[in-house]
């Protein structure tokens, strides 16, 4: 068995300075400057105080003042703090391997700090986000209970915290609202925290302030509370129109469809019909629950009237699962997905060798929690058996099916996929495949 993160350095210096030292290059390397010149300034002052330290073990009477070691705990705590968080957001990506170290540091922080609310909600949030990977679909709830316990026990001992509302506002959003009933309490956060940047808190950056709006206007978007969500939004869209959350939530405003669209137009050509069905499947797979709901009649309809077409049936039972994804009732979710799936398997057994069926199937299988339905390695087959179809065809059929931009994400999807059932090494070498054709010319 390995040594614990912490074992031996409780008493000593040292791991708090390489630890000091990581975190500044790692915020360096991501580009948050300012915060890496913060840590290197605590790791100065620990220098200080082993440099005065050494000078009075070989005798010499320095004039600088003995090292604080009380001053030394707090800036070992914040390292390991600021560790535990930065392994956290990694984490929240889907990478495996973050939420294992990400658990093992908060679980052993909080042994070394029993009372301290910031290392039981770190301990909380990892204990919760471990159960992403539980093998059980009860211990995945269970651990997301638990860590709402701990994470709100935290906040009630110092509820003006900001790194503790912060990590409340990034559970709850992250926690499914059919099953955990968790936005309205991510709202509260977002909101307060939005209200603290305003007020000039250091402690929020301009960053962090567009995602939190970006957040707030999701979390309104979910309950339904539309125009709430265009205000946040808007606020957004003023501040940096050209940033990666503006964009987002620029799309999400296009989105939006108006209730008259849930029932499909009056259309003669069935052909017509599926267009415009599956246009509406995909505006539903990037965020709107009305055009899910309006690509589910749609392509009902379109059933009905193809019953033997494999690519009608697997499209229906796509927008079926994704209409259970944004329903507020967790048996409805249950139901749609295994519905849909049901629809999918039997199209696929029908016309196996359809990429676009596939691609239909892996990403459904992706996006179902992974205790509940352990489909993750059914999603990879699939998108590797994509993958390699489209490698292998020419360009003329695989633009019929995927686009370069879609063949990306296809990748991307591919990799999370693999950090999720804790296949780093196939995740890493997808990097070098993902960066070459990022960088591949456009064809002609």
């Amino acid at each position: 068995m390995g040594k614990p993160i912490l074992h031996n350095y409780t008493d000593s210096t040292e791991f708090c300075r390489q630890l000091l030292s990581d975190l500044a290059k790692a915020y360096r390397t991501v580009g948050k400057e300012e915060q890496a010149l913060k840590v290197e300034e605590k790791l100065a002052k620990l220098g200080r105080g082993r440099d005065s330290e050494s000078g009075k073990a070989d005798g010499m009477n320095g004039d600088g003042p003995a090292p604080d070691a009380g001053a030394l705990e707090a800036a070992k705590r914040t390292a390991f703090i600021e560790q535990g968080l930065r392994l956290l957001e990694l984490a929240e990506t889907g990478d495996k391997a973050a939420a294992e170290k990400a658990y093992k540091l908060a679980e052993e922080l909080r042994s070394l700090f029993p009372d301290d609310p910031l290392a039981a909600a770190l301990y909380g949030s990892s204990h919760s986000l471990m159960g992403r990977y539980a093998s059980e679909g009860s211990t995945m709830f269970a651990r997301a209970i638990e860590g709402i316990e701990i994470i709100e026990g935290a906040v009630r001992r110092d509820p003006e915290n900001i790194v503790l509302r912060k990590i409340r506002a990034q559970h709850s959003y992250r926690l499914p609202e059919a099953f955990f009933h968790r936005t309205a309490a991510a709202i509260s956060d977002f909101q307060y925290l939005a209200a603290q940047f305003r007020a000039g808190s250091k402690e929020i950056d301009s960053g962090e302030y567009q995602r939190i709006l970006y957040q707030l206007g999701d979390c309104y978007l979910q309950l339904g509370m539309s125009a709430d969500a265009r205000e946040v939004w808007d606020e957004l869209l003023a501040l940096n129109p050209n940033s990666p959350y503006a964009e987002a939530a620029r799309k999400q405003l296009h989105q939006h469809l108006p209730q008259e669209l849930l029932s499909p137009p009056e259309m003669e050509d069935i052909d017509d019909l599926l267009d415009w069905a599956i246009a509406l499947f995909r505006q539903g797979l990037k965020g709107s629950p009305a055009a899910a709901a309006a690509a589910k009649v749609c392509l009902e309809k379109v059933h009905q009237l193809r019953p033997e077409d494999p690519a009608v049936e697997a499209y229906y039972g796509s927008a079926l699962a994704l209409t259970g994804r944004y329903s507020s009732n967790s048996s409805d979710m249950f139901q749609n997905a295994v519905q849909g799936l049901a629809l999918v398997n039997s199209a696929l057994r029908d016309w196996p060798k359809s990429p676009e069926i596939r691609l239909l199937r892996g990403y459904l299988c992706f996006s179902l929690p992974e205790p509940l339905f352990h489909l993750t390695d059914r999603a990879v087959e699939d998108f590797e058996w994509v993958r390699e179809w489209y490698l292998t065809t020419s360009r003329r059929k695989r633009e019929k099916v995927l686009s370069r931009a879609e063949f990306l994400d296809l990748l991307f999807s591919l990799q999370t996929a693999y950090r999720r059932l804790g296949q780093n090494e196939k995740a890493d070498a997808l990097t070098l495949e993902i960066e070459t054709e990022r960088a591949r010319p456009a064809e002609n």
